[in-house]
C-alpha cells in the first residue's frame, strides 16, 4: 500500500499493542483516532470495546475502513482533514489515539493543545518530534514547541519504534508519547498566552544569541529594560533561551510585561 499524506502504516503488532495499551481504554470510553490508515489501531480499540471516532483525510483508504468495521455499532467513520475539521462535533472528554504523519504531526499536536475537549492523547509521532516536546532546559532540542506543551499537558515517553514497523519503512524512527491534558493552564492568571508567547518566541527568534539580546531586538525593547529585568528574575542576563525554564520563562514574561 503506497503512503499517501506522508502517512508510513504500522505492521507490527507489538508496538500497536503497546499504543492501545498506553490509552488505557475501558469498555463504552469514547475515543478518536486520528488517521487509521489501514486500521491497525483500529481493530484493537474496537476490540477493547471503544466508543470510537476515526477521522480520515484520504479518500482511498474510506472504502477499506467501512468495509472492515462499518458494521460495528460503536464505529463512526468521518471522513475530513483533523486539522480542518470544526472539533466541537467531535465526542467531548475523549482519548486521543494516533499514529501522525509526519508533515502534520506537529500542527495537529499544537490543534489538540488549543481543544479543551479530552484527558488523555497516545500518539506516534517522528522521533525527532517527541524528543522536542520532551527536552529538559540547556538541551539543544529544548525550545517553543516544548513549552507549548508543557504548560498544557504532561508529557512522556512510551516506546521507540523503529522504521521496521512500518509499511513503507520511513527513513527516520518513531516515538510513542502520552499527554495527559492539565485541567489548567500552567500559567498565572495575570499573564495570557499571547504575553508569554510574545517573550519566549523573541528569546528563541536568534538562538545563537543571548536571550536577552534576541528578545530586545526582536521586540523592540530597550536593552537595559530587558536586562534590569532578568536581573530582578535572578537570571543572567548571559543566559541563552534554551538554558532558561518553564518557571523562569513565565517570571521573565510576566516582569517584561509589566515594564512594557
Amino acid at each position: 500500500m503506497p503512503a499517501r499524506y506522508d502517512q508510513h502504516f504500522l505492521i507490527d503488532d507489538a508496538a500497536a499493542d503497546t499504543i492501545v495499551s498506553a490509552a488505557s481504554i475501558e469498555a463504552g470510553d469514547p475515543v478518536i483516532e486520528i488517521g487509521p490508515g489501514a486500521g491497525v489501531l483500529t481493530r484493537r480499540l474496537l476490540e477493547r470495546g471503544a466508543s470510537l471516532t476515526v477521522v480520515e483525510v484520504d479518500s482511498k483508504l474510506i472504502p477499506g475502513l467501512e468495509r472492515r468495521f462499518g458494521k460495528d455499532e460503536n464505529f463512526t467513520l468521518i471522513h475530513s482533514d483533523f486539522l480542518k475539521r470544526d472539533l466541537d462535533l467531535l465526542p467531548k472528554e475523549a482519548t486521543i489515539v494516533s499514529n501522525l504523519p509526519y508533515s502534520v504531526g506537529t500542527p495537529i499536536v499544537q490543534r489538540l493543545l488549543d481543544w479543551p475537549a479530552w484527558d488523555v492523547a497516545v500518539l506516534m509521532l517522528q522521533k525527532e518530534v517527541v524528543d522536542r516536546v520532551l527536552a529538559d532546559p540547556g538541551s539543544k532540542t529544548y525550545g517553543l514547541l516544548t513549552l507549548s506543551v508543557a504548560i498544557k499537558a504532561d508529557a512522556e515517553h512510551i516506546c521507540d519504534v523503529g522504521p521496521e514497523c512500518f509499511s513503507p519503512p520511513p527513513k527516520v524512527s518513531s516515538t510513542v508519547m502520552r499527554l495527559h491534558r492539565r485541567p489548567k493552564i500552567a500559567l498565572p492568571e495575570d499573564l495570557g498566552e499571547k504575553d508569554f508567547f510574545r517573550i519566549a518566541r523573541a528569546a528563541f527568534g536568534q538562538r545563537r544569541k543571548m536571550a536577552a539580546k534576541s528578545i530586545a531586538s526582536v521586540l523592540g525593547v530597550p536593552r537595559a529594560t530587558v536586562n534590569a529585568a532578568f536581573m530582578a528574575c535572578g537570571l543572567p542576563v548571559t543566559a541563552r533561551a534554551e538554558k532558561l525554564s518553564l518557571d523562569e520563562f513565565i517570571a521573565l514574561a510576566k516582569k517584561l510585561k509589566l515594564n512594557s
